[in-house]
């Protein structure tokens, strides 16, 4: 399967089957492929479908959905850079305890330390306040020092 082909079904149905994460989960040329493709190519509804249904699916307990797929499905969103999506990675990373350790909080920074941390000051919600103090906590720690090397689609993550 190829990144087209993705994209097409997905155009075409508005959905992306459990049939499409299988592939992209053991494809890894294909887990490349989507982060070079969305790295210059936008399309933020594909990335929304795409993160929505692998939380769905790591919700099943029955389902075989990775820590490393989480952060695919989020780095692929985050291409969009989108500061409000902070949100959303944290949504990805409090899925389970798991995920909370596993998914990195550099995710949530995909348009900047600093932008998320003043969306997050700036946002109400239930979520947003430990969202908040886990990112200045990990600023203060440095943990956001290299995100240009994190996000380089020269260089791409070991989970990819």
């Amino acid at each position: 399967m190829q990144v087209k082909d993705l994209v097409n079904n997905y155009l075409q149905t508005k959905a992306i089957s459990e049939n499409d994460i299988e592939q992209i989960r053991i494809d890894r040329e294909l887990r490349s492929d989507l982060c070079k493709y969305f790295g210059t190519v936008k399309n933020r509804e594909f990335a929304l479908e795409l993160w929505n249904t692998v939380i769905e699916l790591r919700k099943n307990p029955e389902k075989e959905i990775l820590i490393d797929d989480l952060m695919l499905a989020c780095y692929i969103l985050g291409l969009h850079q989108q500061v409000a999506d902070c949100r959303l990675i944290w949504k990805a990373k409090n899925v389970d305890f798991d995920a909370f350790c596993g998914v990195d909080v550099q995710l949530m920074a995909f348009a900047g330390a600093a932008p998320a941390i003043s969306y997050l000051q700036t946002t109400n919600g239930d979520d947003v306040k430990a969202a908040l103090k886990y990112m200045i906590d990990c600023s203060n720690a440095g943990d956001f020092d290299n995100l240009e090397d994190y996000f380089s689609l020269d260089n791409l993550p070991w989970w990819v």
